[in-house]
């Protein structure tokens, strides 16, 4: 048993959710008889005009509309499509009352989304009848979203935590980039959030980006961890990695644009990158953030065939390929997101 009741559930001395109606028509004497009808069993609110209605929302949003069409002003579809403006209020159920009973009426009624449509003079059975039902129906769709929302976020975590097995396997498939994939997942997010990202599409970047060398798995030992200069044959098989990545991350539904950053990050702004030449804009923008990250690590970590470089200089040298390597836009964030990592310490 909950030991937290609602102000509607205490009023009702039942613990049993009492819903609010909303009934807005500008005509007090159908207002009274809604009233009248509806008292006994649910909380009602009476608005005289849509926009009254429409202030009423914002103070407490009710369970069910119930919403005259012919009105001065403002009509009961200009009201309900500003209601519907709102993102919050894309849920309430909206009964359309009117007095014109004509079939093409109701069916545009129901065309922009009304849940009902109830003629006048209002019968009490059947305006009580209409409303219980719309509500239950209501009240189970929220019911059905909860699952699956819930579903949903069990099906992420399982996801999660096979894109950071995958990581471990790059890892341990290149001793020599421990670490790498992981820190260029890091630069990605930060130079997201700095370009106005919000926290949902910087996860999913970083999820891209914390897979953005998968193909390496179908690179030879050989080559991948040659130690020196490759020839040019080699290199060209270097280069499939990234096919084979946006391949491997193709058949993942859930992040948008993950195959992107694997197939896409050595892409080059001027069209002259790998593996399809894309230029400017059409390079995905995950890609275009993943390629300043995936330069930035690979320049300042030491390797078996250069030493690290100094994190000022690789900002000056990156910085410089603005406009040729790399997007403007993504470069200057990223000058910004340096500069904090940069600063000297207290």
């Amino acid at each position: 048993m909950r030991k937290n009741m609602s102000e509607e559930e205490m009023k009702s001395g039942t613990g049993m959710k009492i819903n609010t109606i909303l009934a807005v028509d500008d005509n007090e004497m159908n207002l009274q008889i809604i009233a009248n009808i509806l008292k006994k069993k649910y909380a009602v609110m009476l608005a005289q005009s849509g926009g009254t209605g429409l202030k009423f929302i914002e103070k407490k949003k009710p369970d069910l509309i119930l919403l005259d069409l012919m009105m001065p002003e403002m009509d009961g579809k200009e009201t309900f499509r500003r209601i519907r403006q709102n993102p919050e209020n894309r849920d309430i159920p909206i009964i359309f009352l009117t007095a014109d009973d004509s079939v093409l009426t109701e069916t545009e009624c129901l065309e922009i989304g009304a849940s009902d449509y109830i003629t006048k003079p209002i019968m009490p059975r059947i305006l009580l009848s209409r409303i219980g039902k719309t509500i239950e129906l209501a009240e189970y769709q929220h019911h059905l979203q909860d699952i699956i929302n819930e579903k949903t976020r069990e099906t992420e975590s399982l996801a999660l935590q096979a894109i950071a097995a995958i990581a471990n396997a790059i890892n341990a498939k290149d001793e020599e980039t421990n670490g790498h994939s992981k820190r260029v997942a890091e630069y990605s997010r930060a130079i997201a959030r700095e370009m106005g990202f919000d926290e949902n599409e910087c996860a999913h970047l970083y999820e891209t980006a914390l897979l953005h060398d998968v193909g390496k798995i179908g690179i030879p030992d050989a080559i991948l961890k040659k130690d020196g200069r490759l020839t040019p044959e080699e290199y060209e098989i270097i280069k499939t990695h990234t096919t084979i990545g946006g391949d491997i991350l193709s058949a993942i539904t859930t992040i948008e644009h993950i195959s992107d950053g694997a197939r896409c990050h050595h892409e080059r702004y001027d069209g002259t990158g790998y593996p399809c030449g894309l230029s400017g804009e059409n390079i995905p923008l995950v890609a275009r953030i993943i390629a300043v990250a995936d330069v930035y690590d690979a320049l300042t970590s030491h390797r078996c065939y250069k030493p690290e470089m100094n994190p000022k200089d690789v900002r000056k040298e990156i910085e410089e390929g603005s406009g040729t390597q790399f997007d403007p836009k993504v470069i200057r964030a990223f000058h910004e997101v340096v500069s904090g990592f940069l600063k000297p310490s207290p």
